[in-house]
């Protein structure tokens, strides 16, 4: 079944490659990364389903948990991106490629965010071929209490980058507001406790290995996404650099901004 859902969340990619190719933007890729993860829980649902297994309620609310996490950020980032052309990065990829950019694009952007997504959807898997091992009732109501709390916290500091950057007069500021004054990412913090509700409902399987999927991403948030933006943040407004002396990355944290 692992095969073919990775086959399947492949063929997806390949198609959305080809189609950058023709609109000449590979950060299209950024829209799929949580409709991705949505297609390989799907993907796990149906096989269960074809199969003639009968579906856990560990296997029901897994998929739930990746649907709403995936199907939520890939609305909000579709509405943000789309008509604003090609991300900065992109861009900077393919101008700085001495190879061609097609098959650049095709490995180095939607290849690689295909194997993340495999490893990351290592809970997924988990709890689809294992099934229910503990079934424990704790275990799932903490993960979806840990879920609704990260769901929350991402929603909500979305929602207040999006109403800032609305103001025409805070063009030039630095969002330091609302959650933002306790985090200087609150949105990545949210998306990680989700993913650490995902592994502590996996462990109904009896297995550790789970734990890929929120290690994977505090990884690609602390030593990937952050750094990028914050360097370019830093570029474009030297005054961050106070925000960084003043506000806790990642972590929340309650200290008064100097």
């Amino acid at each position: 079944m692992i095969g073919s859902v990775i086959f399947i969340n492949w063929l997806c990619l390949s198609l959305l490659w080809s189609f950058s190719l023709k609109i000449k933007d590979a950060s299209i890729i950024d829209i799929y990364w949580g409709f991705g993860f949505c297609v390989i829980a799907w993907s796990c649902l149906l096989f269960t389903y074809l199969g003639g297994d009968l579906i856990s309620t560990s296997q029901w609310i897994m998929s739930a948990l990746i649907s709403i996490w995936g199907l939520r950020l890939t609305v909000y980032l579709a509405q943000r991106n789309i008509g604003k052309g090609e991300d900065y990065r992109y861009v900077k990829m393919r101008n700085a490629s001495k190879k061609d950019w097609r098959f650049v694009s095709y490995f180095r952007v939607f290849m690689f965010q295909g194997l993340l997504q495999v490893i990351i959807s290592t809970p997924i898997f988990l709890i689809f071929s294992k099934g229910d091992q503990i079934e424990s009732s704790t275990l799932t109501a903490i993960s979806i209490i840990v879920f609704s709390l990260g769901l929350f916290i991402e929603t909500l500091s979305d929602q207040q980058m999006k109403q800032f950057r609305s103001d025409p007069a805070s063009t030039n500021k630095i969002m330091n507001h609302g959650l933002w004054k306790f985090s200087r990412h609150p949105n990545y913090f949210g998306d990680f406790l989700q993913w650490l509700a995902v592994f502590i409902l996996s462990l109904n399987t009896g297995t550790l290995w789970g734990i890929l999927a929120p290690c994977m991403m505090l990884f690609i948030f602390l030593k990937l996404t952050i750094r990028i933006l914050e360097n370019a943040q830093i570029k474009k407004r030297p005054e961050y650099s106070d925000y960084i002396d003043s506000t806790n990355m990642f972590f929340p944290s309650f200290r008064e901004n100097k």
